[in-house]
């Protein structure tokens, strides 16, 4: 399947994807996300193994709303046949738009099992993997990889059969080997090389900090459409900046400080009510730092913000910073 033809079956107007990230792209995150311009998001990356032994907790990251399609669902394992069940279990009780495969995660405690990028470093598995799972499942089936697990084994020469032949149906590339984690630059030569060298849909992933990036990316690699990640942490603005960029109309003003905050506040109230009291004030004071990064008084904010022992504490700390930020000229 081409990529104009993968969009019109997702019904996606412009090809601008919120990267899977653990512990980040929850449904108030992806939420948020679309109403600033994600066409296609996806969940936190979900082990095979959790949902075949129908963890409870795991299945908790399966769960989507209407209104978030389309919506793909990312799981992470080493087992082909395992990983199988487990896409044809999602397809069956959640019934997501696509199923997406993770060969990136270089978490040590992911890549210890064999799976994520660890993958990697032996195709044919990959292969039997992506095989196993795109026979399992009549939705796309699609991958998002790394360039290898180290410099010495980039893999970007030689997957693109392998993906080609199994089945799957679009690769999201992230440039990066895993040994380099998220430091270093990203590598865009690489997203031009697959390009050049598959008939398959690439998505560039990796180092899209604005919307001139994300053009820059497009022309430089020839890719199909960008995946912001990390860049969209307290700042998804950027992503209806992105939007604005790839359909060529007036690209929105940066958010300011009282607008960053508004925000927080309301993405806080959804991750409280997503999650409870008791675990959603916990949750979320990592969206406090990426939120107020930069911002006038940011940093005695947050050290108040991580002090905070229950919702009561911080709703009355969100609220005195909202206070104080009005009272502060912008700029």
């Amino acid at each position: 399947m081409d990529m104009q033809s993968l969009l019109e079956k997702l019904k996606i107007r412009v090809p601008l994807f919120l990267a899977p990230m653990a512990g980040v792209t929850d449904m108030p995150f992806r939420q948020i996300c679309r109403d600033f311009g994600a066409e296609l998001s996806y969940s936190e990356f979900v082990s095979s193994e959790g949902i075949i032994r129908n963890n409870r907790r795991t299945l908790r990251y399966l769960t989507f709303q209407e209104n978030e399609r389309p919506i793909g669902i990312q799981i992470f394992g080493h087992d082909p046949r395992v990983l199988a069940d487990a896409a044809a279990f999602i397809e069956k009780t959640f019934h997501p738009d696509l199923i997406d495969l993770n060969f990136g995660c270089p978490v040590p405690k992911v890549v210890k099992k064999g799976a994520g990028s660890a993958v990697l470093k032996d195709l044919e598995r990959l292969r039997d993997i992506a095989s196993a799972v795109s026979s399992a499942v009549s939705l796309p089936v699609t991958a998002k990889i790394r360039s290898g697990w180290d410099d010495k084994h980039v893999v970007i020469p030689h997957i693109a059969p392998v993906l080609e032949e199994s089945g799957i149906q679009l690769v999201t590339l992230h440039p990066r080997t895993a040994l380099m984690r998220y430091k270093g630059r990203a590598d865009w030569s690489l997203i031009r090389q697959l390009k050049e060298n598959t008939r398959l849909p690439v998505i560039g992933n990796g180092d899209i900090r604005t919307a001139s990036d994300a053009l820059r990316m497009i022309h430089e690699t020839g890719c199909d459409g960008v995946m912001v990640g990390r860049g969209a942490l307290g700042n998804p603005w950027l992503l209806s900046q992105i939007k604005a960029a790839l359909s060529g109309t007036d690209i929105p003003e940066d958010s300011s400080s009282s607008d960053k905050i508004n925000l927080m506040s309301q993405h806080f109230r959804k991750v409280l009510k997503f999650y409870g009291p008791e675990q959603g004030y916990k949750i979320f004071k990592s969206h406090i730092s990426w939120y107020t990064s930069g911002l006038p008084h940011g940093s005695a904010f947050r050290q108040k913000a991580n002090k905070c022992r229950s919702v009561h504490e911080m709703e009355t700390v969100i609220a005195t910073y909202q206070t104080l930020l009005k009272e502060l000229p912008e700029g």
